[in-house]
């Protein structure tokens, strides 16, 4: 892929050029070949900045170029901004199709600051769902952050549906934006595997920013007074950012190098009893929720729904429970991302307890010491559950645990999403195990810790 190369236009009134003259609108030199309106390559656009830069360089004072640029002269490196979109997204606003651009950046003098001109744009549509999404779906906002480049990139891995692809494991391929971003700005990047995209903005010292939730920050403020603040992110209040609301979380990333990160989507369901309620009241023929039916199991629709080619909303939630592991594990794995950067969100069928173990072996690389870690914090977890007046007395639905580990052998597990964490009327509590009859409404939450502890268990046995 490649994007079309700007037209610098002359004035009308300006007279002809024989030679680099100085523009008075930019306070340097302008090219002779831009005021013709010449298309150039981007290794001319490269040549053709550096050699602005250089001239306003030599313009400036001494103290004013110190500050401009580090002691050794060098500019420090800029992770660009990062965003996976769908591919019909890409055809839609007619981007020309090939192969990547070649990512030399160049720089761009805007009064006496610099700013680098140049951010990627990452798309794969295995990756990203284009679909309308299922209630559950809507509240997955799983957040991983990825320091390694620690820019102001976001990475939306959205569930992708089943497709002919051969491997579930992708590479992200680029194309070329030009907005312009500041180098000297300290930013942070996170991979988000599910749920709606612009969900998260980057923050300061080691934050980011979650679009805001009354119920989330509700969760968040009791929270901070209960003995589950050690395992979920601290809350730093809620902000105002471009006109809207945000949370703001500590980024569970921040120590990392290189993380290995997954995503597992506690509980028996995913949707609230009266999100099921509404659906029932409201019977809606849903085409889209058929064909996401059809792509994980053809045999899956009843000869009726064959028929209308289409399934109801209460049908798919249930359906699409059973299909994972959720329904008999209590749990489902979401999404795993890699240190190398790949990312796999191919779990709707993960189901058996033989299918979750080997999935934990190859996301832990055989790492003993790693998966003890893992074992200590989520039996420390499970302890600090019991003892939980929070988790005595809310629903907890659509909510993760996220495990975290790098090559040095640092490991760590938390809790995360409490968008339809839901406090029980007149004091109820629930058991968290028993089984989910509609009325009970229990979550199985503690039924998925139970048995995600029993099979990590299992790999130190064999």
């Amino acid at each position: 892929m490649h994007t079309r190369s700007p037209r610098l236009r002359s004035g009308a009134q300006e007279a002809p050029r024989t030679g680099p003259t100085m523009d008075s609108s930019w306070g340097r030199q302008s090219s002779p070949e831009l005021g013709r309106g010449k298309r150039l390559s981007v290794g001319e656009l490269r040549s053709f900045f550096e050699a602005h830069c250089a001239a306003a360089a030599r313009e400036l004072p001494d103290p004013a170029k110190r500050s401009c640029r580090p002691p050794n002269g060098l500019l420090p490196p800029v992770i660009p901004q990062l965003t996976v979109t769908p591919e019909e997204s890409e055809e839609a606003q007619g981007s020309p199709k090939g192969p990547p651009p070649d990512p030399a950046s160049g720089w761009l003098g805007t009064g006496s600051s610099l700013h680098l001109l140049q951010s990627r744009r990452l798309s794969n549509s295995s990756l990203s769902s284009t679909g309308s999404s299922s209630v559950f779906e809507d509240s997955e906002d799983d957040l991983l952050s990825d320091t390694e480049g620690r820019s102001q990139g976001i990475v939306h891995l959205e569930h992708g549906e089943d497709t002919n692809q051969k491997k579930s494991w992708h590479t992200i391929k680029t194309m070329v934006n030009l907005p312009v971003i500041s180098p000297f700005k300290k930013r942070y990047s996170w991979v988000q595997l599910a749920g709606h995209t612009g969900s998260f903005k980057a923050a300061d010292s080691d934050t980011i920013l979650k679009r805001f939730s009354e119920n989330e920050k509700e969760c968040f403020e009791l929270l901070m007074k209960d003995p589950l603040r050690s395992c979920v992110p601290a809350f730093h209040g809620v902000v105002e950012r471009d006109g809207e609301k945000y949370i703001q979380l500590d980024d569970l990333l921040a120590d990392f190098e290189g993380p290995c990160v997954m995503d597992c989507k506690m509980g028996i369901r995913t949707y609230l009893e009266e999100e099921l309620t509404k659906a029932r009241e409201k019977p809606k023929l849903r085409k889209d929720m058929y064909k996401k039916m059809i792509e994980v199991d053809p045999l899956a629709p009843t000869a009726e729904e064959n028929t209308q080619h289409a399934v109801t909303k209460p049908r798919y939630m249930q359906w699409r429970e059973t299909i994972s592991s959720s329904a008999n594990l209590g749990f489902r794995i979401e999404g795993i991302k890699r240190a190398d950067g790949t990312c796999n969100t191919n779990f709707k069928t993960t189901k058996t307890r033989e299918q979750v173990f080997q999935v934990f072996m190859e996301f832990i690389e055989g790492n003993t010491t790693i998966l003890k870690k893992y074992l200590k914090r989520l039996h420390d977890i499970h302890l600090i559950l019991e003892s939980s007046d929070f988790f005595k007395r809310h629903e907890v639905i659509g909510s993760s645990l996220l495990f975290v580990h790098d090559n040095s052998g640092h490991a760590n597990v938390w809790l995360i999403d409490f968008g339809k964490t839901t406090l029980l009327p007149d004091g109820q509590t629930l058991d968290h195990r028993i089984p989910w009859q509609e009325g009970n409404r229990e979550d199985g939450y503690l039924l998925g810790l139970d048995n995600l502890i029993s099979i990590l268990d299992s790999i130190t046995e064999r």
